[in-house]
């Protein structure tokens, strides 16, 4: 009888066959070498862009470390981030998801995206897709300092850096334009005001919502309201095109979001779209028909 053992059928036997803690630590030290290859093709470029070349060569090996990591995590595969990288690029795109949404829920925009030949990076925020946890349980501060580094990231290449935000990421799309220099903002769904009573707002507005008692009462949506509450008196000093849609009857985000978007704005540039109906969905309800060709278009002429 033929001895099949020692063979390459024998090396996958084993590969099967490790136990949870080697194949967790095997993943590790892909991560790890990952991370180093990532930071060594930033360390020899200080100072200057990327060829475009190099910048495609630096963005593919951080989305193998992004796999890796999320691999190691057992981030649901609709819920993982994307970082593409066409060969010849016009610029790059950054989406954002809000609180309840997931990077999935703009896989199809950026697909749109990257077909017209833009570089794409979909942000997982903090934690989100995790088991047990959700993007609740972090700052919008951290969701906005990893949003500000993938921002970064892109911009080593140079040219344009245009950012979606959806839900509660137009709120952070809002910060980030604040410290980057963005070239275009979209903001769909946007969540820039609460639909919580006027007393819970102002607890917000003096601060009163960190003093313990006030947060239990108010819950996680206070941290998200401080975020809201904190860009909305400076959108005017943007000076960035923003095109912006919303339904009417959208059950998450206040409509009224969209107006005051509208009445702050100061780019001549500036578009708004509503629609009578679509709920918070937006993108599933006037994605195809409308928004994707929109979008599209908005980016290619700024």
């Amino acid at each position: 009888m033929a001895d099949n053992r020692g063979g390459p059928r024998g090396r996958g036997n084993n590969q099967r066959n490790r136990t949870p803690d080697r194949q967790e630590e095997d993943q590790s030290q892909r991560t790890q070498r990952l991370a180093l290859s990532a930071w060594d093709l930033a360390r020899t470029r200080t100072g200057r862009p990327d060829s475009p070349r190099g910048h495609t060569i630096t963005l593919r090996a951080n989305q193998r470390l992004l796999q890796a990591f999320e691999n190691g995590r057992a981030i649901p595969e609709g819920n993982r981030s994307v970082l593409r990288a066409p060969d010849r690029s016009r610029g790059s795109v950054l989406l954002i998801h809000g609180v309840s949404t997931g990077p999935g829920d703009l896989y199809e925009l950026a697909d749109v995206l990257y077909d017209a030949d833009y570089t794409i990076s979909v942000v997982r925020l903090p934690d989100y897709g995790t088991e047990g946890d959700t993007i609740c349980e972090v700052s919008w501060e951290a969701a906005l300092e990893l949003v500000r580094q993938r921002f970064r990231l892109l911009a080593r290449g140079g040219g344009r850096i245009h950012v979606v935000g959806l839900g509660f990421g137009a709120t952070l799309a809002l910060h980030l334009s604040l410290h980057e220099s963005v070239s275009t903002l979209i903001l769909l769904a946007p969540a820039i005001m609460p639909r919580e009573s006027i007393l819970q707002r102002m607890l917000v507005r003096f601060k009163l919502h960190r003093l313990g008692f006030v947060h239990s009462w108010l819950g996680w949506n206070a941290d998200l309201m401080e975020g809201m509450d904190r860009v909305r008196g400076r959108i005017g000093s943007l000076k960035v095109p923003i095109y912006a849609a919303q339904c009417d009857d959208d059950d998450r985000a206040s409509p009224d979001s969209l107006r005051v978007l509208q009445r702050k704005a100061r780019h001549d540039g500036s578009l708004f779209r509503s629609f009578p109906e679509g709920g918070h969905a937006i993108l599933d309800n006037h994605g195809s028909g409308t928004l994707f060709n929109d979008i599209v278009s908005f980016c290619d002429g700024r």
